[in-house]
């Protein structure tokens, strides 16, 4: 019997199994940021993302149907990680410092602009950016001011928000300062709370 009799048969692939397919959507989602910030999103195409996540472009029509719901579902999963699946034991100085974290980061930053730039041409992308970013980290501010500072307090959520962004944002967004740190995150973070008294 020679060495190749001796291999086992390749498995025949047949539908991919529930992991599987969150494997390769995964590796889709996490693949997108980077081609859409190198190409933009009207000059990205399906082929580009299939090559960079390493599936083939049926998949990824199959899984998403479309470059525009490709970009809704990988902003949904970039805000989980902001407000929509905390952490356990969150709280209003933590979403808060977690926020400027993210929202000034370089990959947020080169959202933004993207969003910006494209827009004028594609203006569900600021729509997509807005609700499914913006609108869901207001209402988390709320729910914890809330909870920890009472009903009245709620109404504060969209000027804290604000804050957590100020001029700091504007200047990244320009070009104008570089992706902040932890300790600049923090310090933006908690001034912004300090400002409306919201930290005891």
């Amino acid at each position: 019997m020679t060495v190749s009799d001796q291999r086992a048969p390749a498995r025949k692939r047949g539908r991919p199994t529930a992991a599987e397919r969150v494997q390769r959507r995964t590796q889709i989602l996490d693949a997108a940021l980077a081609i859409f910030l190198e190409h933009g999103f009207g000059n990205t195409t399906i082929e580009q993302l299939a090559q960079a996540a390493r599936v083939s472009k049926r998949t990824i029509y199959s899984y998403f149907g479309d470059k525009a719901a490709v970009f809704t579902e990988m902003v949904q999963r970039l805000a989980k990680g902001v407000s929509t699946e905390p952490p356990p034991g969150d709280t209003l100085e933590t979403l808060a410092i977690r926020i400027v974290t993210r929202l000034h980061s370089a990959e947020l930053i080169g959202l933004h602009q993207l969003v910006i730039a494209e827009s004028s041409r594609f203006p569900e992308l600021a729509i997509t950016l807005h609700s499914n970013g913006d609108q869901r980290h207001i209402s988390r501010l709320a729910e914890h001011l809330r909870t920890e500072r009472g009903p009245e307090a709620e109404k504060l959520a969209p000027v804290l928000f604000t804050l957590l962004l100020g001029l700091p944002h504007r200047m990244r967004l320009l070009g104008l300062l570089d992706p902040v740190t932890n300790a600049q995150a923090e310090d933006q973070a908690l001034t912004a709370l300090d400002a409306l008294g919201l930290r005891d």
